[in-house]
């Protein structure tokens, strides 16, 4: 059995060499004229048959990854576990882009900061747009992975919202236009997913499981694309709706993301990550009995330095970091971010 590196702290973080991400902001009608250059748009990535002996993603992006657990599977059981963590992924980003796109960045359109900037306005249209379009891509890559799940026009498996979830974004999206908080962890998040792909571009290999998958790769690299200018673009939605709101507004939409944060960090016991687990079992039936031990594992993440380092940090999310250190209701947020060093 192949050796495992530990969790390194970061892993999920570095930048490829001679890459270094800024974090300027450029004007709006810089942001819609890239947005009208086709180089600087995602394309479609023609998908011919997926080649299942590859890993899909990086191995530090697992949650198994930052376990003991991990080094004890077999090299079988670790890549069809990657492979399932990485549909996961792509539900997760297909999560962001549809859930909030539905319930908070269609009503910030309604937005009176938003509604009074038309150059505001356009550069929303355009990437609300352009989300619709990603979660089309990875809804078809996800069902070349695991055609027998994602059946009927099912395009989500591991991360179905249960009632109380599909509450939660429905009262996001009642209370959008007066508190528009989300953006805060969007732009944290999108900048985390560009920073994957740039891992799989310029590593496209894993440790131990060898090269990912090249299908996979494309898609991300693809979904780069428009994510750069998107984060710039909420940025601007951040500046318009939070940093110039009043001082009750600001301090509201910085509690209510402080409080969002034990949502992002926390890795529950029938939670997404639970349920890739669950499969791989029932894909490896060897694996039953040590389901609850692995379940408890992943479970143990919220109190591991290590892994919370890896979801949230500066390297990862310089323009959000940049976006926290000017914001004064930030003092604290160390306390509920573990990766936020206050600069």
């Amino acid at each position: 059995m192949t050796s495992v590196p530990p969790p390194r702290s970061g892993a999920a973080t570095d930048s490829p060499p001679g890459r270094v991400v800024g974090t300027g902001k450029p004007s709006l009608r810089a942001i819609l004229s890239a947005a009208g250059d086709p180089a600087n748009r995602s394309q479609p990535v023609t998908i011919e048959q997926i080649d299942r002996s590859r890993p899909f993603v990086p191995e530090e992006y697992t949650h198994l990854f930052y376990t003991s657990i991990y080094g004890s599977l077999s090299d079988q059981q670790r890549l069809r576990y990657n492979q399932l963590f990485g549909v996961r992924i792509n539900e997760f980003i297909m999560m962001l882009e549809r859930d909030v796109l539905e319930r908070v960045l269609l009503p910030l359109r309604s937005h009176r900061a938003v509604a009074s900037n038309p150059e505001l306005r356009a550069c929303l249209d355009t990437m609300i747009e352009d989300e619709r379009r990603h979660y089309a891509g990875f809804a078809d890559l996800n069902r070349r992975c695991l055609p027998e799940v994602f059946v009927d026009g099912r395009d989500r498996y591991f991360t179905e919202l249960s009632a109380p979830q599909r509450m939660l974004f429905w009262m996001l999206g009642r209370i959008a236009r007066t508190l528009a908080f989300p953006l805060y962890s969007l732009m944290a998040l999108e900048e985390s997913s560009m920073a994957m792909a740039r891992r799989m571009i310029h590593d496209p290999a894993s440790p131990t499981l060898g090269a990912l998958e090249p299908h996979f790769v494309a898609v991300h690299r693809e979904h780069m694309k428009d994510e750069a200018r998107h984060v710039q673009i909420q940025a601007h939605l951040i500046d318009a709706c939070l940093t110039r709101a009043g001082k009750v507004s600001r301090w509201s939409n910085s509690r209510l993301f402080k409080t969002m944060l034990s949502g992002l960090t926390t890795v529950g016991r029938s939670g997404s990550g639970a349920r890739v687990l669950r499969h791989l079992v029932r894909e490896h039936p060897e694996l039953a009995p040590r389901e609850p031990e692995m379940v408890d594992a992943i479970a143990g993440l919220g109190d591991d330095p290590a892994y919370q380092r890896s979801l949230f940090n500066r390297t990862v999310m310089p323009r959000a970091f940049a976006v926290f250190d000017r914001t004064p209701e930030f003092d604290d947020l160390p306390t509920y971010m573990v990766g936020y060093d206050r600069q």
